[in-house]
């Protein structure tokens, strides 16, 4: 079958690999589309190093069921679904609290197991979701999307009037729907002009402006960028939440003088927890409720991969890959 193979840090082909295996418990997938986001840039890059090369990316996809393993219901044939690409233990003590999000031994698509971007996939059936017809935009997003969901999901309460969301990327959009779904006014910062244009257009957010001294009750970053996080605090009002859904090794100041005077709550929210957050975020977007497909603007076929990763960093809204054509 055809895959997008990591060369080295920066160069992707598309070649020929062995199809792999279905096992008792799996399902072979025909995959139809693979979103990109930043944990795929930084394998591209280099900075998350895969356990070989060449190396099977890509973790956000969909599909159609071609095949079962032994176990699996013979029916499930046929059926479109969206990969939850994090396989926990099931055995560790975060997996035992629920909190699979945090798993010691999680097997993830693209990262320590070969990814999505090929032309056939095995995954345990209970990661291939079924889903309805929907625009493929949409199912290409259901990933990402439980993502956002579940970190607006966990906050403790009820959403504020008015949100910050730091970061105008693929997250950060798919955060601001998560958020306006429930109601929320969300104003967008980001240091790319032309992706908080994206979102102003696409979705309806408010420019973040250097001279707007506005506080918020809840801000959101996506970047894990130590100067949006500085910011983040200095816009937060007293007895404000912040999320940090980004990933960044840099250290980053925080006084304990700030945390106390201003009554902050800072959260950490990575991914979400088997099997319940995508059971939760998948319907929303099978029943038309949402469609964050929006957050689209860029798609390329199998053959232009490497173009679809050098460009997809300064893209205006989130990258795609379409596997089988149209």
């Amino acid at each position: 079958m055809l895959a997008v193979l990591l060369a080295r840090p920066g160069e992707v082909v598309v070649g020929e690999v062995p199809e792999p295996e279905v096992g008792a418990g799996e399902v072979r997938i025909r995959v139809h589309g693979v979103g990109l986001c930043g944990s795929d840039l930084a394998v591209f890059r280099g900075k998350r190093v895969p356990p070989v090369y060449p190396w099977i990316m890509g973790h956000e996809a969909f599909g159609d069921i071609v095949e079962v393993g032994r176990g699996v219901d013979p029916a499930r044939v046929g059926e479109t679904v969206a990969i939850e690409p994090n396989v926990p233990c099931g055995t560790c003590e975060p997996c035992g609290r629920g909190w699979t999000s945090g798993c010691e031994g999680r097997g993830s698509l693209g990262m320590n197991r070969p990814g999505a971007l090929g032309e056939q996939l095995v995954v345990p059936s209970s990661f291939a979701w079924p889903v309805e017809p929907r625009p493929a935009e949409d199912l290409v997003c259901i990933e990402p999307w439980t993502v956002a969901e579940t970190a607006i999901r966990r906050l403790a309460g009820a959403a504020p009037t008015d949100a910050l969301v730091m970061g105008a990327g693929a997250q950060g959009a798919l955060v601001t729907l998560a958020l306006q779904r429930r109601g929320v006014r969300v104003t967008v910062a980001d240091l790319q002009e032309v992706r908080m244009a994206f979102l102003v257009e696409r979705l309806g957010a408010i420019r973040l402006t250097p001279e707007d001294d506005a506080r918020f009750d809840l801000i959101v970053d996506t970047t894990g960028a130590p100067d949006a996080i500085s910011d983040a605090v200095r816009r937060s009002q007293v007895g404000a939440t912040i999320i940090e859904l980004g990933l960044d090794q840099r250290p980053f100041t925080l006084d304990a003088e700030t945390v106390v005077r201003r009554q902050l709550s800072l959260r950490g929210s990575l991914t979400y927890d088997h099997p319940a957050d995508f059971a939760w975020a998948i319907p929303l977007v099978t029943s038309g409720a949402v469609s964050p497909g929006r957050v689209i603007s860029d798609e390329y076929p199998l053959v232009e991969a490497q173009r679809a990763f050098d460009a997809c960093a300064t893209s205006r809204g989130k990258t795609w890959i379409r596997v089988l054509p149209a």
